[in-house]
Order: structure tokens, then C-alpha cells, then sequence
């Protein structure tokens, strides 16, 4: 019996460990991208998170920072935007342009470029 016991609190003890590990916190002026295997698998709020431990990881973009580079124009389709130092290719969630210098939030990856939105003050 006891050693059925001590079985069974081993393995709380063990998916508490695993679940603590997976709990990421994403400050208020922050968004997450979870990458899943180094591939980015979806966008997180601010806040408590749960993640996969092992697979997954959050990247954190600083929104007070995250403007856009290049006027993002829906009629050309192009437009970039930085985030982790690099420029990546951009499009407006809305379908409006965007221009330089214009805080912005991530609302997506899509293949090769980035969907974003305007920060309404």
C-alpha cells in the first residue's frame, strides 16, 4: 500500500514539474509568437501562457517598439515590418494601408509574411 501511494506522488509530483515548465509569462506591453519545432505555430496575448515544454518556445515582441519599416500599401501588396531583427514582408489585417512609423500588433503569420494591425491609442 505504501508503496502504491508513493507511486501515485511521484507522479503528481512529476506532471506538476512538467506543467510548471511550460508556463511562460507574456508582459502587458508584450505579445508572444509560440514557435512549434522553430516554426511559428500561433500568436499569444499578454498574460499567463501554457506551452508545450520541449516543443514549443514563445518569442516575445515588445509592441512599444514594433512599428512598421516600409508603408505597408494593399494595392501593391507591399509593405514590411521588423521584428526580431529582420525585416519581414507585411500585409494590413484590415486591407488598409499603413504608413511608416505606425505602432502596429502582430495578428498572424501567414506562409512568408506577416499580418498586423494598427494600436489604436
Amino acid at each position: 500500500m505504501e508503496s502504491v501511494s508513493a507511486i501515485v506522488i511521484a507522479m503528481i509530483a512529476l506532471i506538476l514539474v512538467y506543467t510548471m515548465a511550460g508556463l511562460r509569462i507574456v508582459k502587458e506591453h508584450e505579445q508572444g509568437l509560440v514557435m512549434r519545432f522553430g516554426r511559428f505555430f500561433k500568436v499569444v496575448p499578454s498574460g499567463l501562457q501554457l506551452i508545450v515544454p520541449g516543443v514549443d518556445r514563445v518569442r516575445k515582441v515588445d509592441l512599444r517598439t514594433l512599428t512598421v519599416e516600409e508603408r505597408i500599401d494593399p494595392s501593391t501588396g507591399s509593405g514590411k515590418v521588423r521584428i526580431f531583427d529582420e525585416s519581414w514582408p507585411a500585409q494590413s489585417f484590415d486591407g488598409g494601408p499603413i504608413g511608416p512609423g505606425t505602432p502596429i500588433r502582430v495578428m498572424r503569420l501567414d506562409g512568408q509574411f506577416v499580418v498586423v494591425t494598427k494600436v489604436y491609442s
